[in-house]
């Protein structure tokens, strides 16, 4: 006889008569897990579906949250300790409402950028016209041991662009900081009230000594760089409000305060407190543009400067142009009339994989032989059009043009794609267009194609025109 305790068929009787339950404790902690994730993933999808309705291409934008519910400054205490965890509400800055805002309400800004000339046969202050645009910042300055620097050649042609003002006595002539790949100073100015102090100070000795009208900040970008410090983002919106409270201590002067800011969603929510920004800015400069362009990680073509989505973009592809982008710092608490919409004069330049695939996202395999490392000048598109006899595709999904020959696919703006967007920008409320830049444009003229062919500047003034409702 086999011995009871090793008889399979009692030891499996032994277990289905003693199951294992789980205690009251157990079911409780168990219960309540299956609660959390069950209400997060509601919220979350609920979230995103808002997230999602963003997006509304040519049509009514009337369901986005108003800029008023973000004035309660309780509301705005709860967004930041959310997002700066470690923080103290107290922290937070405080708002300065005594400035008035840098223009009449129904005039638009034409804020343009010209970049140091970098040689002889680059555009030269003397290619300017002073009655262009109503900003001209000139970039770019660095921030050196905490202060705004420029070196003797850079001092030279501002003070030759400030002769522009004898022309245009309108005309204001900021000095942009920063801009890509020139960020190091910023890290590490920002960081306590010390080295803050010592670029304000270093600021008005500028207003005062060269007689500029303000500083454009160009930090591309505050908290989103390798090895980032989190509260990068805290110390740069310390730095606008002590600006701010700077500015509205004296009266002598009319200094403007603007920021360059990001356009891709991603880098704005890790980068700005919007809402306290919008409180101490004249107004921002949206990047809206290089959207698309060749990356290892984005093989394929792209518009630089789409004003909307296509129908075939999907997900985050859809927050890639322009009603999205400015239409979402208006969300988190800019004033309409303080974002001005970067517009480019400027292209970008593929290398196709397959001559026959030449649409838009068609696989690419690097930058094209037009321009630098991709970026080519109006001139230098309007000669490759022009010379190879190409009639480009006008995208009135997006509303802008694009070119292929052989291997070569360009985006880039014209008069046309310029005069659409300047009339969204006029249309929706906004406060004006940034170009980036002169440099770019066709500044002597020598392009015999589009509606204004043969023009100094055929895009920035194609932009003018329909900001000042020229016809």
């Amino acid at each position: 006889m086999f011995s009871e305790e090793h008889n399979q068929y009692v030891l499996l009787h032994r277990v289905r008569r003693t199951p294992v339950y789980l205690d009251r404790k157990t079911l409780l902690i168990v219960g309540c897990l299956i609660l959390a994730v069950t209400v997060f993933c509601a919220t979350d999808m609920i979230l995103f579906g808002i997230y999602k309705n963003l997006v509304y291409p040519k049509n009514g934008l009337n369901t986005f949250v108003s800029s008023e519910n973000l004035e309660n400054s309780r509301y705005r205490a709860i967004a930041y300790s959310n997002t700066h965890p470690n923080k103290n509400v107290t922290e937070i800055p405080k708002f300065v409402h005594n400035y008035q805002p840098d223009h009449a309400p129904n005039a638009l800004r034409l804020v343009c950028y010209f970049n140091f000339p970098a040689n002889d046969q680059s555009m030269q202050v003397s290619d300017i016209d002073p009655n262009l645009c109503t900003h001209l910042n000139l970039a770019f300055a660095s921030v050196v041991n905490n202060s705004l620097y420029l070196d003797n050649e850079q001092l030279s042609f501002l003070a030759e662009i400030i002769k522009l003002k004898q022309t245009n006595e309108n005309l204001k002539v900021l000095v942009s900081v920063g801009g890509a790949g020139n960020q190091n100073g910023f890290p590490e100015m920002v960081k306590n009230h010390t080295n803050r102090k010592i670029f304000i100070k270093s600021v008005w000795d500028y207003v005062q000594q060269l007689n500029i009208d303000g500083v454009d900040l160009d930090w591309e970008f505050p908290g989103a760089q390798i090895n980032y410090d989190p509260n990068q983002r805290m110390h740069f919106t310390q730095l606008l409000s002590e600006m701010r409270k700077s500015i509205a201590r004296q009266d002598k002067y009319k200094v403007f305060l603007t920021v360059a800011v990001a356009a891709i969603t991603d880098i704005v929510d890790v980068s700005y407190d919007v809402a306290y920004m919008n409180e101490y800015v004249d107004f921002v400069n949206l990047m809206s543009y290089d959207f698309h362009y060749f990356t290892s990680v984005t093989p394929f073509t792209g518009i630089n400067s789409p004003l909307y989505e296509t129908s075939s973009e999907k997900y985050f592809l859809t927050t890639l142009n322009i009603n999205y982008s400015s239409h979402y710092w208006n969300y988190l608490g800019m004033d309409k009339s303080k974002i001005v919409i970067g517009l480019p004069t400027y292209g970008h330049s593929f290398r196709l994989v397959n001559s026959n695939s030449h649409d838009l996202y068609a696989p690419a395999s690097g930058y094209g032989k037009l321009g630098n490392l991709g970026f080519a000048s109006y001139p230098m598109i309007c000669n490759f059009l022009q010379k190879n006899h190409i009639t480009p595709v006008f995208d009135m999904e997006n509303f802008s043009p694009y070119a292929a020959k052989y291997y070569e696919w360009i985006s880039f703006d014209d008069s046309q794609s310029l005069t659409y967007k300047a009339e969204f920008i006029k249309s929706h409320n906004f406060g004006g267009a940034m170009v980036y830049c002169l440099n770019a444009d066709d500044f002597k003229g020598i392009c015999n194609m589009g509606v204004i062919a043969g023009t100094k500047f055929p895009l920035i003034s194609s932009i003018k025109n329909a900001l000042d409702g020229a016809t």
